[in-house]
């Protein structure tokens, strides 16, 4: 957490003295480029960091006012290079590098909505799997169990059947005997 604090002050540090450079030096679209990346890259870790600290648990006021003031000055540090970039005559590259950069945004969103779409259709088609497989292992198991309980059936059966031709043997003979069924 503190390194990532760290991390955002030195890109800020590192932009606003770069900045005071070329404030006074007059420098080139490519140091000025370089800064606005230097700047994006501070903004995402900031984002990054926000994003964390807020699936956590809720912001403290000091967490938030870090963030905030920190916000402030990327976009006041940005705002400075944009500034520069204009009144040395690079307007119209301002423009189309925003415009790119929306572009390549879209692009990303477009890009993230079809893997997620894809994740989507992948899990429905793990889930239909599963159930299919569940219910042919289901069919099968009661299948081999009636297979298996038909054959118990049979073996009672059959024992039931010999035991009753057993019994009116015994009966008969009994009757013979003694003139009851049972002696």
């Amino acid at each position: 957490m503190l390194g990532e604090i760290a991390a955002i002050v030195s890109a800020l540090k590192g932009v606003q003295s770069v900045l005071a450079q070329i404030s006074d030096a007059k420098a080139s679209y490519d140091q000025a480029s370089s800064m606005l990346g230097k700047l994006g890259d501070a903004q995402e870790l900031l984002d990054k960091r926000e994003k964390k600290l807020k699936l956590r648990r809720p912001l403290t006021s000091k967490q938030s006012l870090e963030i905030i003031q920190k916000q402030a000055e990327i976009s006041a540090a940005k705002q400075k290079v944009k500034d520069h970039l204009l009144m040395s005559g690079h307007g119209d590259m301002l423009k189309k590098q925003e415009k790119l950069m929306s572009e390549s945004k879209a692009a990303h969103h477009a890009w993230l909505k079809t893997v997620a779409k894809k994740r989507k259709d992948r899990r429905a088609a793990i889930q239909q799997i599963t159930t299919a497989s569940f219910i042919v292992f289901s069919l099968i198991t009661l299948a081999g169990s009636g297979f298996f309980f038909y054959g118990v059936y049979l073996d009672q059966s059959l024992k039931t059947k010999k035991e009753l031709i057993q019994e009116k043997r015994e009966r008969v003979k009994n009757y013979r005997k003694c003139g009851r069924a049972k002696c």
